[in-house]
């Protein structure tokens, strides 16, 4: 059967002491600006940027866009001025990086065999780095880009989430139009690797000769701990399960809510505008349409039903029947570019709502007017349901136009 299996890269497909490696590319990527930055200023800007990336929770922009905002104004230096020396220093300094790193014939062999069984292979590295230099180290793994169909290698430059919030997960599945197959996870940290993905629903292979931590009682009944060796035989049991992992906790939810503007934004930079109000069959919504339900829903219904339930005390909450608004609203006609900029904003206000609720406050009830008796997770469950769907019909209708 098909699988979706997503691999961290470093200390998992490739051996790699990160600490001391990151150590010496900061220092590299220092002396080489050191003749207009001075290397205290560069590092002081670089942990900024990172802790900015780290923290980063709401979708708009990607991660390189959060980098931007803080390292350069930090040098007090435009991006421009620096872009020589920086795509200098990947093509010419960064490669020294290899000799820190060390290929694993087992990983090598572990995503041959991946790709021999047809599953969709993601390389799932924190993306807190631009796309050469995970290409670069997936090229000393012995696993280069051009040899490699990956479904998606996740960078800086196309990732809205890093490790360790669920959302980088969730983002994944997301962009790969939430797969309707069984998907994994396999890591060396418990921290960004396992904890986050099973949090989102997926079974995982912690990568580790010792022990589970005390915390793994949690873990989905499927994951293991092990060596890479173990790996294949394990996926191939994991290829074997019926349907699609459960995306229904509180932490996959709030995922799936912030994954989903993100996917749209990363879909929509490759789509020419011009098709953006074309639809693909004649009673079909076209891309802004789409954007324009998803603003509206947030709008006028999610956020007024999520405001009753955190404020009142089991508020009714009636039906609402928004597919009709695309037409009536006349949405072909809107700006596909604003439409999205609002459906990013009107989620953000959600997510600013959800996002540092305990279990007490998702539990609260409601009295829906289909579905009866509710509680704000159950609720919020079906936003996220509505999401999948939704990022399904934006892509089907770009394949179609393009």
């Amino acid at each position: 059967m098909s699988l979706t299996v997503l691999f961290d890269l470093d200390d998992t497909l490739l051996e790699n002491d990160i600490q001391p490696f990151i150590q010496r590319y900061f220092e590299l990527l220092a002396n080489t600006l050191a003749e207009s930055i001075s290397p205290q200023q560069f590092l002081q800007a670089m942990q900024h940027a990172v802790y900015a990336m780290l923290q980063k929770q709401m979708p708009a922009g990607t991660l390189e866009n959060t980098f931007d905002q803080v390292f350069y104004p930090a040098l007090g230096v435009s991006k421009q001025s620096l872009k020589e020396k920086i795509d200098d220093f990947y093509r010419t300094k960064f490669p020294l990086l290899k000799e820190l790193t060390r290929p694993r014939s087992t990983a090598i062999r572990l995503i041959e065999c991946a790709f021999e069984r047809g599953w969709q292979v993601v390389i799932a590295t924190n993306p807190l780095f631009p796309r050469t230099a995970i290409e670069q180290r997936l090229a000393w793994a012995g696993l280069p880009v051009d040899q490699y169909p990956y479904s998606l290698v996740t960078t800086y430059e196309n990732s809205h989430f890093c490790k360790p919030h669920p959302a980088y997960f969730a983002e994944i599945l997301a962009v790969l139009r939430w797969p309707q197959m069984p998907a994994a996870m396999v890591g060396n940290s418990w921290e960004d690797d396992i904890l986050p993905a099973e949090q989102l629903g997926l079974p995982t292979f912690f990568l580790s000769e010792q022990n589970q931590p005390e915390n793994s009682a949690s873990r989905n009944p499927l994951s293991k701990t092990g060596a890479l060796e173990d790996v294949l035989a394990w996926l191939d049991t994991i290829a074997q399960q019926d349907g699609v992992p459960s995306y229904d906790g509180i932490a996959a939810i709030l995922a799936t809510l912030q994954s989903t503007p993100a996917a749209l934004e990363t879909f929509s930079s490759a789509f020419p505008e011009e098709l953006w109000n074309q639809r693909p069959e004649p009673k079909e919504w076209c891309f802004t349409e789409i954007l324009c339900h998803l603003r509206d829903v947030d709008r006028e219904v999610n956020q007024e039903r999520i405001e009753m339930v955190l404020k009142e005390n089991r508020p009714f909450l009636p039906a609402a029947m928004t597919d009709g608004w695309v037409e009536a609203r006349n949405c072909i006609f809107e700006n596909g570019r604003t439409a999205l900029d609002g459906f990013i904003s009107a989620r953000s206000e959600i997510l600013q709502k959800l996002i540092n609720l305990n279990e007490k406050d998702w539990q609260r009830p409601a009295r829906h007017a289909i579905f009866g008796p509710t509680t704000l997770k159950e609720l919020v469950g079906f936003v996220a349901t509505h999401d999948r769907i939704h990022i399904n019909q934006a892509w089907q209708t770009i394949q179609a136009l393009t």
